[in-house]
């Protein structure tokens, strides 16, 4: 075995593409991190999943998690806000839905990064599950499995190619373009990995991270 570092924070991002929540520990299931991604917002009208992609306003809405369900809040707006209130927010018809079945990821059910390649940019640009200290970047490792603490292992898949999201304001960060310029000239637009759960269980801060 070969150390690779230990897990440095853990995230969830209870709705796609609204603000997460850092939390000290997660249930890893074979569809990820138990409660990331389990809801988005859907357009009522076409039926379409929404995504900070094509409506970058998502990323400034947070979100907190009461059982089976959401309370989403905008900027300046006190108090949680209903699919009516969203709807209008957004200029059209909304609706907040549970997965029925997998979680609304874009290409795999975990995604990884490195403290080392954060560089000093905030890491919710990056929306990742989890951050590693003490390597410098995974990228070498696509095709290799990690352990995650004692019991979660995972495959990692690919490099995780940038879009414009990175780049986007959020609540306390500016809109920055040169982001996705630098990934461009330095990492081929690349920045983290994606990766496949092998073996489920508990993760924890702290705890290390190998590769097997």
């Amino acid at each position: 075995m070969r150390i690779a570092g230990q897990i440095d924070a853990l995230w969830r991002h209870p709705v796609k593409s609204l603000q997460g929540e850092r939390v000290d520990s997660a249930l890893v299931t074979a569809t990820g991190i138990v409660g990331d991604r389990a809801w988005a917002m859907r357009d009522a009208a076409s039926g379409t999943v929404l995504s900070a992609k094509r409506e970058p306003r998502l990323l400034l809405a947070t979100v907190i998690v009461a059982g089976e369900a959401v309370a989403v809040a905008i900027p300046r707006q006190r108090g949680p806000m209903d699919d009516g209130a969203l709807s209008a927010w957004l200029d059209r018809d909304v609706r907040v839905e549970l997965a029925t079945e997998a979680p609304y990821v874009d290409e795999a059910h975990l995604h990884l990064l490195t403290r080392a390649e954060l560089a000093g940019w905030d890491v919710r640009r990056f929306r990742p599950n989890v951050v590693i200290d003490g390597a410098d970047r995974l990228d070498d490792l696509v095709g290799e499995r990690l352990a995650l603490g004692p019991t979660v292992v995972v495959e990692i898949l690919k490099r995780t190619k940038r879009c414009a999201m990175p780049t986007m304001a959020q609540p306390g960060i500016t809109r920055d373009s040169d982001v996705l310029r630098t990934l461009a000239r330095e990492r081929d637009l690349r920045l983290g990995v994606y990766a496949r759960v092998v073996t489920v269980g508990t993760l924890t801060v702290g705890e290390s991270v190998r590769v097997v």
